[in-house]
């Protein structure tokens, strides 16, 4: 998917073979976007790091063998979920690693883009209105969380006639 073909609605309505009898409409959330740069860059931060500390306990002596080390930085790697960000070498008595700025800028150029589907036809709902209604479900998934949580206070009405 190419972003500069996004209008200035942000929105791309297509089909796919993968989804027959479906329409998909791709929506641009600039904001979203944002969040999810920033959030991205804090984590990657954040596990190179600890991916610091460990080279550091490897450098040392304190940690040894490519098993311990190996787990180790699984531990890190898992905690903040930035794997595919970072290009590791575990060697014994060395760790070594490298963050990948080709695969964060695949993934940057996805940012703040989300696809919904729908079977209603074009003619029926238009790409607008499928996102709206798709927006709105969040309201009902909090009108549900509502009847199923303790701060649902039903009372007893009392008609009079």
């Amino acid at each position: 998917m190419q972003p500069d073909l996004f209008d200035e609605r942000n929105l791309i309505s297509f089909t796919s073979e993968d989804y027959p009898g479906e329409r998909l409409v791709a929506c641009r959330n600039p904001e979203l976007a944002r969040l999810r740069a920033a959030k991205r860059k804090d984590l990657i931060a954040a596990t190179s790091r600890e991916l610091e500390k460990v080279a550091g306990m490897v450098a040392s002596g304190k940690l040894s063998g490519r098993d311990k080390i190996g787990v180790r930085v699984g531990k890190v790697i898992g905690k903040y979920k930035m794997a595919k960000h970072f290009d590791l070498d575990i060697q014994d008595a060395a760790l070594t690693f490298s963050v990948n700025e080709k695969r964060i800028a695949a993934e940057a150029a996805l940012d703040g883009i989300y696809v919904i589907r729908t079977s209603a036809a074009e003619a029926a709902m238009s790409a607008e209105a499928a996102v709206l209604n798709y927006k709105r479900l969040a309201e009902v998934e909090r009108a549900f969380r509502t009847l199923k949580g303790v701060d649902l206070q039903v009372r007893p009405a009392l008609v009079c006639r």
